[in-house]
Parts: C-alpha cells; structure tokens; sequence
C-alpha cells in the first residue's frame, strides 16, 4: 500500500515484467530473422523512459495523488509508462541489409532473463509482504 510521499511499486513492476517479455519477443524475432535479406533489427526502449517519469529534483519529495482526479506531478505516471518497440539504427548493415548481430542479441536474451526473474522475485516478495500484512501475521 502506498503511503502519502511514496509510489505503489506494483504497478510499475508488472509494468516492468510487461517491457521484459516484449524485449524478449523483439530479440527473439532479431535472432529468427538474422539471414533474412533486408531484416532491420528493432529494440525496446522503456528503461530510460521509466527513469524520466521516476526522476525527482535532488532534495525533491515525490508528490502523491490523493484522488484520481488531482494532476500527476511532472504529468507522468510511472505505471502507464509504455516500452516502445524502436528500429536499430547506427549499427553495421551488412551487403544484405541485415544489421542483426546474433551474439549481441543472445546477450540481450541472457540478460533480459537474468532481469525478469529479478523483478519477478521482487514482485513475489511484494506481493507476499502484503498477504501477511492483509492476514494480520496469521498463517
């Protein structure tokens, strides 16, 4: 439950979980098409984006809304920040066309697993954490 000056993280880490799986999808995809004539890999741009709507002035204390109706603070809800799906660009295209670099993208399949099972993991012991609390400490 979210106090006054702080932000429910529920939200914002199934959120979290949500952009993870669709990274996954999108370097999966990279990888399937990596001989494909033309194939211009895609990324998925939502960690930056989730920081902005974070971002707090140093010495700055987060604003809560009271009622669904009250102005967000900075006009940004981090729980409806949305991962975008964006085309790589800046990396080497090779006489195909293809830009897909498979070792890069397998990294990123190993990584994106290590952070999902994180959020996962922090979730659960959300979760859990209200259960008992909702329980009163009873078993």
């Amino acid at each position: 439950m979210a106090g006054p000056f702080t932000v429910d993280p529920i939200p914002i880490l199934t959120r979290t979980l949500d952009a993870l799986s669709l990274r996954q999808e999108v370097a999966a995809s990279n990888v399937a098409n990596a001989e494909t004539p033309g194939f211009q890999a895609s990324a998925v741009r939502f960690e930056d984006v989730l920081q902005r709507a974070l971002a707090l002035n140093p010495g700055e204390l987060p604003l809560a809304r009271t009622n669904a109706r009250h102005l967000l603070a900075g006009g940004v809800d981090p729980s409806q920040v949305q991962p975008v799906v964006v085309e790589e660009t800046g990396t080497q295209v090779r006489s195909d066309g293809n830009n897909v670099d498979v070792e890069r993208e397998m990294g990123l399949l190993a990584e994106t697993t290590v952070r999902y099972e994180a959020v996962s993991e922090a979730l659960a012991r959300r979760l859990a954490m209200l259960r008992l609390i909702a329980s009163e400490g009873r078993s």
